[in-house]
């Protein structure tokens, strides 16, 4: 495992470091501050959990939303990108 920089909607949100078997996420933006220091099997379950708390956050979490969910977003289109 290396580190990884974790973005959602083309906005990096975050970074993620070897924890042992897992991943550990640092939080680098507000909207997903809760998360940071939260660890996690694989991408796709840092992924779930950043999705889900963006979909229920009301608060400056609306550019995301937009950007995940926009009316012109393709159903194929990737809303997260690990590089």
């Amino acid at each position: 495992m290396e580190k990884q920089v974790i973005e959602y909607a083309g906005i990096p949100v975050g970074i993620t470091i070897p924890d042992g078997d897992r991943l550990k996420f640092i939080a680098v933006k507000y909207p997903v501050i809760e998360l940071d220091g939260g660890t996690y099997r694989n991408l796709g379950e840092l992924q779930s959990a950043i999705h889900q708390h963006l979909q229920k956050s009301e608060d400056d979490q609306g550019m995301f939303r937009v950007a995940a969910n926009g009316s012109s977003a393709g159903a194929a289109r990737r809303v997260f990108n690990a590089a």
